[in-house]
């Protein structure tokens, strides 16, 4: 029964029995028949259609209100059975941006499993935008994304700060200058992120500052990857910003600029506003935000 609930949860939340039965992996039919199979335990009608989404019948409303409670109480039961253990476990599935999932986290995470070691994790890296969509619904526990993303869904805490650098090839005739002027950059082709990444908004907003758009900019790589961009760099692409957490003392080829453009931002914490973390959740994101340095 709780898997019928779970499962008509997920359909009215998301308006769709097809994409719940793609994210599920399972076909279209075999959700419909299962939120069919919870109507005739309850003996009502509970969804209907409503133009391209799906309306709550009067006991679809009051069950959807329910059955949200009947999961979080669920959720703290084990939660609390749990807690009787000597020592903490669970999984926690966390969902990160580039840069916070491939050069902070695995670190934070390596010095939370030194207190906590039954945990286990999974991480999911994409864009900032996709991870946020993926924590909306409900495929994460909580993120880690370069922009905040505060909705009536999803709520945004400030973890760290960082700073977006200049970052031209060792030959680059960028590299020659003391401080690279806005002006300067316009006669060389830039390498960019993917539209949705934190990164590239941050520097859409730091140029808005300045009166410009990317559009005023000649455009060499538009590529997914931060290795991406630092490759495209060195084979003399262009120059690109990257993030000061993913300048690497390894990295040879590269050559970090001074330039006239504020380009701080943040990394975030997201999570759902009206979700319960699971304790190991819990128990790591208070750890992440204690340990933001």
């Amino acid at each position: 029964m709780l898997e019928l609930l779970r499962l008509f949860v997920q359909v009215v939340e998301e308006q769709s029995f097809t994409s719940v039965a793609r994210r599920l992996g399972v076909s279209q039919p075999a959700v419909s028949n299962q939120i069919r199979v919870l109507e005739e335990k309850l003996g009502f009608k509970l969804l209907y259609r409503k133009g391209k989404g799906l309306g709550l019948t009067p006991q679809g409303e009051v069950t959807f209100q329910r059955a949200k409670r009947i999961l979080e109480e669920w959720s703290l039961l084990r939660e609390e059975i749990s807690g009787l253990s000597s020592e903490l476990a669970g999984k926690v599935h966390i969902g990160a941006s580039h840069i916070p999932g491939e050069y902070l986290l695995p670190y934070k995470i390596a010095a939370f499993k030194t207190e906590f070691p039954s945990i286990k994790f999974k991480l999911t890296i994409g864009d900032s935008l996709e991870i946020a969509d993926k924590l909306a619904a409900q495929e994460l526990d909580f993120a880690v994304v370069g922009a905040a993303f505060d909705t009536d869904r999803l709520r945004s805490e400030l973890w760290l700060r960082d700073e977006l650098n200049l970052v031209v090839s060792a030959e680059h005739a960028l590299g020659e200058l003391d401080l690279v002027q806005i002006s300067d950059l316009v006669n060389y082709p830039m390498i960019l992120r993917e539209a949705g990444s934190g990164h590239r908004r941050a520097l859409e907003e730091a140029l808005l500052g300045q009166g410009l758009s990317l559009e005023d900019f000649p455009l060499g790589l538009e590529i997914s990857s931060t290795e991406g961009v630092k490759n495209a760099i060195r084979a003399g692409l262009g120059y690109s910003f990257l993030s000061a957490s993913a300048i690497q003392p390894h990295d040879e080829g590269l050559k970090p600029c001074q330039v006239g453009l504020n380009l701080e931002r943040g990394f975030y914490l997201l999570t759902m506003r009206h979700k319960t973390l699971s304790l190991a959740a819990k128990t790591c994101y208070a750890f992440l935000l204690e340990n933001c340095v």
